[in-house]
C-alpha cells in the first residue's frame, strides 16, 4: 500500500482563521455602528488642523454636509476671536503629547455662533510621531449663558455687601470648570480595529450600549465611573446603576425610545456605584441599530462635583441674603438709636438753653443797661433754627410716626412734607389695605422704598404728578409708585453694571428682595416709569 506523500490539509487552522475573520468584521461592524450613531462630533485633523474624517453629529453640527467637511481647514467654522485657541489647543497636544481640552466659538453659515468644547488627543503614525488629532466636540451653548447668569447674579450680590463675595466667585469658577467632561475624538470608519479599539479605550467620558435592558458593551471609563470591573458589567440589568427611586422613570423611558416615542435624549439621574455610593450622572443617549435589533448607544458623565458645587452656591447665595438682611436691620437700629439720642440729649439741651436765654433776657430788659445785652437776642432765633434742623435729621433718620401710628400714617406724613419742599410735584395716594396686615419689619421697607422712590422723582422723573397706591391684594401686599415724568431706557440702565446703575434703584431692589419680596420696573421715554414691589404672604 502506497502512502500518500502530501498530507491532508489542516482543516482546523482554517476554520480558526476563517473564525477570526468573522469575530474581526463583527467587532468592527459594532464599532462602525457606534461611531455613526454616536450623539457627539467626532473628528480627525491633521497636524495643520484640516479635517480627514468626521461623523455625522459632527457635521450636523458645523451645519453642513460630511463630504463637503473633508480636506476643509476646521479653521474655516471658528469665530475669528476663538481661532487663536484652537491654534494654541493644537500645539498644545503635539508638545505635551497628552489630552487637552478648551472652549471656542464656531461660526455657522446660518449665522449661528455656538460655543463648543473640543477635547483632544495626538495620535502616533506607523514611526512613533505625532501626525494627526483625535477630537470629540460637544455644544455647551446652554452652559455659557448658564454660567452667565450666574455671574451676573453673584456680582449684583456681591456688590449690596461691600464685595463679600470672594469665596461665591471661588465656587463659580469651580462650576464653571467642572461642569462637563467632554467627549474625545472620532474613528475613521475605515480605520483598522487596532485604531478604533485604542481611541474606545482612550476615551474620557462613559459609553455603553444597552440591548433589551443589558449592558452589551462599556468602555474602561464607564466602568470606572460606577466603579465595576469591565467585565462584570456586560450581560449586566442596566437598571442596576440606576438608584431605586429613578429606575421606573428611566426604565420608562427607555421602553418609550425602542418604540419611538419622544423622550429626552439628554438628562440627570442618580446612579449607584459598586460600593453602595450615590452619584448623579449625566445621560446622553441615541436609538441605534445594534446586531440586527434596536438598541440604545450611551455616553455618561460622573455630574456629582458640579452638583455639590452647585449646593454650595446656593447656601453661600442664602447666606449672603441672611448677612444683608442683618446689615439692613442693624442699619435701622442704628438710626433709631441715634435720633432718640440726638431728640432725648440734644434736642431737649438746645431746648433748655433758648428756654434759658429768654427768661435771662426778659430780666435784662428790665435793669436800666439792658441795651448792652442785645446781641444777645440774635442767640434766640439762631437756636430755634439749631433746634428745628435736629427735629429734620430725627425725622430723615427715623420718623417716630413710623413707630407710633404705623406705616399708613407715616405715608400720610412723608408726601405731606414732600410737598413741603417740592410743591409742583401733585401726589395722589390710593390705600386699600389695613395696618394689621402689614407686619412690622415690612413697614420700615415699605417706608424706605416710598422714601427712595419719591427722591428718584424729584431729582431725575421732571414729572409734575405721582401715583401712590398701597394695596392688600392676593393675600399680598403690593406698593406701586407711578410718575408721567420723562422716563428712561430701561433696557440701557439694566445693561450697566450694578455699581454704575445708582444707588436708588439697587437699594431698593435689594430691600424688596431681602424682604421675601418681589421688584420690578418699568420705563417709557417720554411717559413715565412704574415701579413696584409684590410680597406675598
Amino acid at each position: 500500500m502506497t502512502k500518500d506523500r502530501h498530507p491532508p490539509p489542516n482543516n482546523n487552522r482554517k476554520l480558526g482563521s476563517q473564525d477570526h475573520d468573522i469575530e474581526s468584521k463583527t467587532d468592527r461592524r459594532r464599532y462602525s455602528d457606534y461611531f455613526e450613531f454616536a450623539p457627539v462630533g467626532y473628528f480627525t485633523f491633521d497636524r495643520d488642523g484640516v479635517i480627514l474624517n468626521v461623523n455625522p453629529d459632527g457635521a450636523l453640527l458645523l451645519g453642513t454636509e460630511r463630504r463637503r467637511l473633508l480636506n476643509q481647514p476646521f479653521v474655516a467654522y471658528i469665530a475669528s476671536d476663538s481661532r487663536a485657541v484652537f491654534e494654541a489647543h493644537c500645539r498644545g497636544l503635539f508638545q505635551a503629547g497628552e489630552k487637552q481640552t478648551c472652549d471656542l466659538r464656531l461660526l455657522i453659515d446660518d449665522g449661528r455662533s455656538p460655543w463648543v468644547q473640543l477635547e483632544s488627543v495626538p495620535i502616533r503614525n506607523g514611526h512613533g510621531a505625532f501626525d494627526q488629532i483625535r477630537t470629540v466636540i460637544k455644544e455647551i451653548t446652554d452652559r455659557k449663558l448658564t454660567e452667565d447668569k450666574l455671574r451676573k447674579a453673584r456680582d449684583g450680590l456681591a456688590q449690596t455687601v461691600n464685595d463679600r463675595t470672594t469665596e461665591l466667585e471661588k465656587i463659580n469658577e469651580q462650576l464653571r470648570t467642572q461642569v462637563f467632561e467632554c467627549e474625545m475624538a472620532e474613528a475613521a470608519l475605515r480605520d483598522s480595529e487596532n485604531k478604533y479599539s485604542t481611541l474606545v479605550k482612550d476615551a474620557l467620558i462613559g459609553v455603553y450600549i444597552n440591548k433589551d435592558g443589558k449592558i452589551e458593551f462599556a468602555n474602561d471609563k464607564f466602568a470606572a465611573i460606577y466603579g465595576y470591573p469591565k467585565n462584570d458589567l456586560i450581560g449586566m440589568e442596566s437598571t442596576i446603576l440606576v438608584h431605586p427611586e429613578d429606575r421606573t422613570r428611566v426604565e420608562e423611558m427607555r421602553k418609550k425610545r425602542l418604540r419611538g416615542e419622544k423622550v429626552p435624549s439628554e438628562y440627570e439621574i442618580r446612579g449607584l456605584k459598586k460600593n453602595g455610593d450615590t452619584i448623579w450622572v449625566m445621560r446622553s443617549l441615541s436609538l441605534i441599530n445594534y446586531q440586527d435589533g434596536p438598541a440604545v448607544s450611551g455616553i455618561v458623565q460622573d455630574m456629582t462635583k458640579r452638583r455639590m458645587a452647585e449646593q454650595a452656591l446656593r447656601e453661600s447665595d442664602k447666606e449672603l441674603r441672611i448677612l444683608s438682611n442683618q446689615l439692613l436691620s442693624t442699619e435701622e437700629k442704628e438710626r433709631k438709636r441715634i435720633a432718640r439720642e440726638l431728640h432725648d440729649g440734644i434736642g431737649q439741651a438746645l431746648s433748655a438753653i433758648k428756654f434759658s436765654v429768654e427768661n435771662s433776657l426778659r430780666e435784662l430788659r428790665r435793669s436800666p443797661d439792658h441795651a448792652e445785652f442785645k446781641s444777645l437776642e440774635t442767640v434766640i432765633p439762631l437756636t430755634q433754627k439749631t433746634i428745628e434742623e435736629v427735629r429734620r435729621i430725627v425725622k430723615d433718620l427715623r420718623p417716630s410716626i413710623l413707630d407710633d401710628l404705623g406705616i399708613l400714617a407715616t405715608i400720610t406724613w412723608f408726601c405731606r412734607e414732600f410737598r413741603k419742599v417740592y410743591a409742583s410735584i401733585r401726589i395722589i395716594i390710593e390705600i386699600e389695605i389695613q395696618e394689621s396686615d402689614i407686619h412690622s419689619p415690612l413697614k420700615t421697607v415699605i417706608y424706605r422704598i416710598l422714601q427712595e422712590a419719591l427722591n428718584n422723582v424729584a431729582k431725575h422723573s421732571r414729572a409734575d404728578r405721582v401715583h401712590l397706591s398701597l394695596h392688600k391684594k392676593d393675600n399680598g401686599v403690593e406698593l406701586t409708585v407711578h410718575d408721567n415724568g420723562a422716563g428712561f431706557d430701561l433696557s440701557e440702565a439694566l445693561s450697566l453694571q450694578p455699581s454704575r446703575r445708582g444707588f436708588g434703584l439697587t437699594s431698593m431692589r435689594e430691600r424688596a428682595e431681602l424682604s421675601g419680596g418681589k421688584f420690578g420696573i418699568e420705563s417709557v421715554i417720554g411717559k413715565g416709569t412704574t415701579i413696584w414691589v409684590k410680597w406675598q404672604k
